[in-house]
């Protein structure tokens, strides 16, 4: 008989040692809630760098766009990237000026001396 209430008074603290460690383990197991925390806000943050993605994209498409439709687009990056002017435009280049955003007067200047040979 003393074994029977021995029993019966450790059974409630045997159930608890159970309990706390079940709640243990939702907390802080690999599936537990502060995990949970942790992979929700990485997929907030994934979910933030896609739409930043998503908004560069949508600038690159606007940008094509533009630069395959209107004239006005194309003739400034010709001028600009390849140094293109039009005929009895003057291009002036000053000391202060560097030599690469100029690179095409260097291919003129070759085949300006392979013609002169």
């Amino acid at each position: 008989m003393e074994q029977a209430s021995t029993l019966r008074s450790a059974l409630p603290l045997l159930l608890l040692a159970i309990l706390l460690v079940g709640v243990g383990w939702a907390c802080f197991g690999d599936r537990g809630l502060l995990a949970n925390r942790v992979l929700v806000a990485e997929v907030q943050a994934r979910e933030i760098r896609l739409e930043e993605r998503r908004q560069t994209i949508a600038s690159i498409e606007r940008a094509t766009h533009l630069f395959r439709t209107d004239p006005r687009v194309q003739e400034r990056w010709i001028r600009e990237e390849l140094g293109y002017v039009k005929k009895g435009e003057v291009l002036y280049l000053f000391p202060g000026d560097r030599s690469a955003d100029f690179a095409f007067l260097k291919d003129q200047q070759l085949l300006r001396s392979r013609d002169s040979k």
